[in-house]
């Protein structure tokens, strides 16, 4: 499957909490699963769940949840993916500061900012770079999650 979608885990909230925190704040009373919520399927809706302790909001659009910055102490994780033009990254908040910014497009590491994660060391990178598995790596090795494709997610509609 091509990833073209971003993604926003946040620690200790709920989901409801977690979209609110984007301004948007209608559940349509809709649930959808993993394969829709994380694909470009229905691109005009955020969806949301919560597991392990963590929110994950995914934003196929890459418009709001890549602008998204912390107004708290936020431990988060932003990341995107976009196979169709070979650029994938992500931002690592810890107690709301940005402490890690990686982004990987066609070919070149163009923004690495921080100190990398110790996890990133033990990452297999394809000869090509950075791909969607890499960043899959970076967002277990960080909330401890993996694709569930059996979780349900909340769809909120944007616009």
């Amino acid at each position: 499957m091509g990833w073209n979608t971003s993604v926003l885990f946040r620690q200790g909230i709920t989901a409801d909490e977690a979209v609110d925190d984007l301004a948007i704040t209608e559940f349509s009373g809709e649930t959808v699963e993993a394969e829709q919520a994380t694909s470009a399927l229905k691109p005009d809706a955020l969806y949301a769940a919560e597991s392990g302790g963590w929110a994950q909001v995914w934003n196929p659009m890459m418009d709001l949840v890549m602008g998204w910055e912390p107004t708290d102490t936020a431990t988060a994780l932003i990341a995107f993916f976009s196979s169709v033009s070979s650029t994938y990254g992500f931002s690592l908040f810890t107690d709301g500061e940005r402490t890690r910014h990686f982004v990987y497009a066609e070919g070149e590491i163009v923004e690495d900012e921080g100190t990398p994660l110790a996890s990133e060391a033990g990452i297999e990178v394809p000869s090509w770079g950075p791909d969607e598995n890499y960043i899959w790596a970076v967002i277990t090795a960080v909330t401890g999650l993996t694709y569930d494709e059996s979780l349900q997610y909340r769809v909120y509609p944007v616009g």
